[in-house]
């Protein structure tokens, strides 16, 4: 598996891009959520997973089956005053758990997948 790294800060001439901003996962948020993420895989209980960024918020998606919707969703939320929350949802959008801090939703994916799985 390789992982590609992409930095805001990248200019990409004549493009509308580069004049606008968008919520990304930092590269140690990302290391953080891979090892539990890889942990699962080779336990057999995930199968995949989407990142997706928007203006305000990044989204780490986790599936079951590449033929299914997202298991799990590790939401990144990036208010206005540059304040960031961690949400943990499930299959049927109810938050399992929010936090200011990614290593909270970690541990709990870690312990009590079990129970959700």
């Amino acid at each position: 598996m390789t992982i590609h790294y992409i930095s805001p800060d990248l200019s990409f001439k004549g493009s509308n891009r580069s004049k606008k901003k968008f919520t990304s996962f930092h590269k140690t948020e990302l290391n953080l959520i891979l090892s539990v993420y890889a942990q699962k895989v080779s336990q057999g209980h995930w199968k995949d997973y989407a990142i997706d960024h928007g203006e305000y918020n990044a989204v780490f998606s986790i599936y079951r089956s590449t033929f299914e919707n997202a298991f799990l969703r590790i939401i990144k939320n990036k208010n206005k005053g540059k304040h960031v929350t961690f949400t943990l949802i499930d299959f049927n959008n109810k938050k399992i758990k929010e936090s200011e801090y990614l290593s909270d939703i970690t541990k709990y994916l870690k312990v009590s997948v079990k129970r959700i799985a």
